[in-house]
């Protein structure tokens, strides 16, 4: 292999990232090139009227394993929401609590009717993996595997549809099963925690370790051959080897590859500013709508965990899953009349202050598929390659990284 020039990453979110700094710690040359003007890709948090604004609802799960070699922890200064959740059903809100990190709150959440008393039960030995989904094949979707499991239709329709679609950014619960597995397993092991600065500070950590001349920001990638990367300007830039970061359309795209089209879950994301005096809530505790009465699905006090609102003010993240049409005001309207049967009149004190609309905001996952991390000699890496979540694209960009250096590592095609 030519190793006269630098690896040239395409895409600097986090699968690029984390490729660049598995390089950079094995001394190997690389460059990174990002259209944008930012690291980050979709994990990213904008700055707007002293607020900080996620882009969409995101979240870290501290148990992640890739997260946590890859991070450091303490200088995000990472803040944990509530070990638990607030389901809205029957005109109030009803506290579902983890009884092994909140055992008294636990033991009051049995006689709540989210769920019945084996629910619950359920819920505790899958936690602690006396029951499983394991032997449950991976194109089985997750609404039917928890009906294996024997959860009765009220805990599924009022708790585990809107969390788990709250996760999985789709409200049927048709996700592969092994999704669910993972993501459950990692809520029971660690915390739901934000940085201190919106989840933009994690790519903002990577991107810090790296050279700064060893990312190219605001360059467009026309074309890519194994040893080559041509830019919209013109400039084309001779590689060792070339490693697309980006999603699976545009690494089709470059690559001119004609496969299975991917299909992604949509969210819409609409934050609030509140006067911090008419706030309904002070805990860092995830809302859910537990009866499927009004576009948001959850909903969370994000000034209650961090550090993201202006003095005097509290902001509100309301998620509503998938892709809406309506204009603002319509959608606006049609949130903050359910958010008054939740909280009452002080709701006409809330403020749109900006909606996201991500129509790729996760990689649609219902059966588990295998993709080459090596096509036509350029190499490839994404959370598309796992099972989508921040975890995958880290573990994803490091393992791309790995096959440059070692290329005998580089896996036969079946």
């Amino acid at each position: 292999m030519n190793v006269s020039g630098p690896v040239v990453i395409v895409g600097a979110g986090i699968s690029g990232l984390a490729c660049a700094n598995t390089l950079q710690e094995a001394g190997r040359p690389f460059l990174l090139l990002e259209k944008s003007d930012a690291p980050g890709g979709r994990i990213a948090t904008d700055h707007y009227e002293g607020f900080k604004l996620d882009r969409g609802f995101q979240v870290l799960l501290t148990a992640y394993p890739e997260a946590e070699k890859a991070l450091d922890y303490p200088s995000l200064k990472l803040r944990n929401f509530y070990n638990g959740s607030r389901v809205w059903f029957q005109g109030r809100f009803h506290t579902l609590a983890d009884p092994f990190r909140n055992p008294i709150a636990g033991i009051a959440s049995i006689a709540n009717p989210i769920g019945s008393f084996a629910d619950k039960l359920k819920v505790g030995l899958l936690r602690t993996g006396l029951i499983s989904t394991k032997s449950i094949p991976h194109e089985v979707p997750t609404i039917q595997a928890l009906d294996q499991l024997g959860f009765s239709n009220s805990m599924i329709e009022r708790f585990w549809r809107p969390f788990m679609g709250g996760v999985f950014l789709e409200n049927d619960l048709h996700t592969s099963v092994r999704k669910f597995e993972e993501t459950f397993r990692f809520f029971s092991k660690g915390a739901i925690a934000l940085p201190e600065d919106g989840i933009g500070a994690i790519p903002r950590q990577i991107a810090g370790r790296l050279p700064p001349k060893s990312i190219r920001y605001q360059e467009q990638v026309v074309e890519v051959s194994k040893n080559s990367v041509s830019l919209r300007s013109g400039e084309k830039i001779q590689a060792s080897a070339v490693v697309l970061a980006t999603d699976f359309e545009q690494a089709s795209l470059l690559t001119n590859s004609k496969g299975i089209e991917r299909d992604w879950n949509s969210v819409e994301c609409l934050y609030f500013k509140i006067p911090q005096k008419w706030l309904p809530e002070n805990k860092p505790i995830l809302l859910l709508n537990g009866e499927g009465e009004g576009p948001v699905n959850n909903l969370s006090f994000l000034s209650n965990l961090t550090s993201c609102a202006p003095s005097g003010w509290a902001l509100a993240s309301a998620t509503i899953l998938g892709r809406r049409e309506e204009s603002d005001g319509t959608l606006v309207e049609e949130a903050i009349t359910q958010m008054k049967r939740w909280f009452g009149p002080e709701v006409r004190y809330w403020e749109l202050l900006r909606r996201y609309s991500v129509s790729k905001a996760i990689p649609s996952f219902q059966k588990k598929e295998s993709f080459h991390p090596v096509i036509d000699n350029i190499f490839r890496c994404g959370d598309y390659m796992g099972t989508p979540s921040i975890d995958s694209a880290l573990k994803s960009g490091r393992e791309a990284a790995e096959l440059i250096l070692n290329p005998k590592l580089i896996p036969t095609r079946e």
